[in-house]
């Protein structure tokens, strides 16, 4: 099984900090580099979660999603999931990810939600 290919990126100006994931998202284990990214979220800063060029998920990475949405509200960080793959959304919106944090169909969309928070 191939490993997806998390590439994080910062936008000092807006304080967000974009983790973009790509491949296949089965294993819970390549999900938990998810986790650890909570900890270096720099103060102020909100995080935004690309999967959009996410090939598959499996029921358990999307509760393993699930958990890491609720450590982040835990902590305090405003998380917004973006997937624009319908199929892909709405497997999320199913697993009632959505009811954590926000997840929208393009960044374009999760910019307004970020300078609200």
């Amino acid at each position: 099984m191939s490993s997806p290919i998390l590439v994080a990126s910062t936008d000092a100006r807006h304080q967000l900090l974009v983790i973009t994931v790509e491949g296949p998202l089965e294993d819970p284990d390549h999900v938990e580099g998810l986790r650890a990214v909570l900890g270096v979220v720099p103060s102020g800063y909100r995080l935004i979660v690309d999967l959009t060029e996410v090939v598959s998920f499996s029921a358990d990475t999307i509760e393993t999603l699930r958990s890491i949405a609720r450590d982040a509200v835990e902590h305090g960080i405003t998380m917004i999931v973006v997937c624009g793959d319908l199929a892909h959304r709405t497997e999320l919106v199913l697993a009632d990810l959505d009811t954590l944090v926000p997840v929208v169909e393009a960044v374009e969309l999760a910019l307004p939600i970020t300078r609200a928070a």
